[in-house]
């Protein structure tokens, strides 16, 4: 027995409402979970930049401090060279004070007869090291005579005796194209050798400074 038409198209109906519905529950359900996801997604999302922005954070932070750092290093080491300049520049103003006061008190010296004996023994004896050859001349001041010297100064040599009108002290002492020069400029010529022995005489420069 066949079902009438109205009663079929009833039967279709209901059937189609029920698969709308449930099309329309997996749609929801589907929706529902795509938002779930985008939700995680974006809480992910959202605590991965918190993190990324706390580590540019610290990152910052330590580079600024390190930069701090560096920069006070650098500003230490220019004071540290600034204040070794100025002690360096202390210690050659000494050094070449002390110099000056050398040669000042060996024209002093000269004034001393028995110091001017010393003066030509130490000159005559630096020359026989050196110099060559068993003629030799000695030029010397004005107001020192060769009287004074010694009768036989060096064995085995002879001296001319010679006044130099240039001379103020000290002797000059000549064989062949070889000189010992025992003047007071001639004895401190080496000035910048003198004044390292100075300095190191001088152990409270860098304290002084500082002071």
């Amino acid at each position: 027995m066949s079902m009438p038409i109205e009663a079929h198209e009833a039967h279709n109906r209901v059937s189609l409402d029920a698969l709308l519905g449930h099309i329309e529950e997996q749609c929801r359900e589907r929706i529902e979970s795509i938002q779930r996801q985008a939700a995680q997604q974006a809480d992910a999302i959202r605590r991965s930049a918190r993190s990324q922005a706390a580590d540019l954070l610290r990152e910052t932070r330590r580079r600024e401090r390190r930069l701090a750092s560096e920069r006070l290093r650098a500003e230490r080491a220019r004071q540290e060279a600034r204040i070794r300049q100025k002690q360096l520049a202390l210690q050659q103003q000494r050094a070449q004070q002390g110099v000056q006061a050398l040669r000042e008190s060996l024209a002093e010296l000269w004034k001393q007869p028995g110091a001017r004996a010393a003066w030509l023994a130490r000159a005559l004896n630096d020359a026989h090291a050196v110099l060559p050859g068993d003629a030799w001349r000695v030029k010397h001041a004005d107001d020192w005579k060769p009287n004074d010297a010694p009768e036989r100064p060096v064995d085995g040599v002879t001296i001319e005796w010679r006044a130099e009108p240039s001379l103020r002290q000290g002797f000059i002492i000549e064989a062949a194209r070889a000189r010992v020069d025992a003047t007071v400029a001639g004895l401190t010529a080496r000035s910048d050798r003198i004044a390292g022995v100075l300095l190191a005489q001088l152990p409270d420069l860098d304290s002084e400074v500082d002071a």
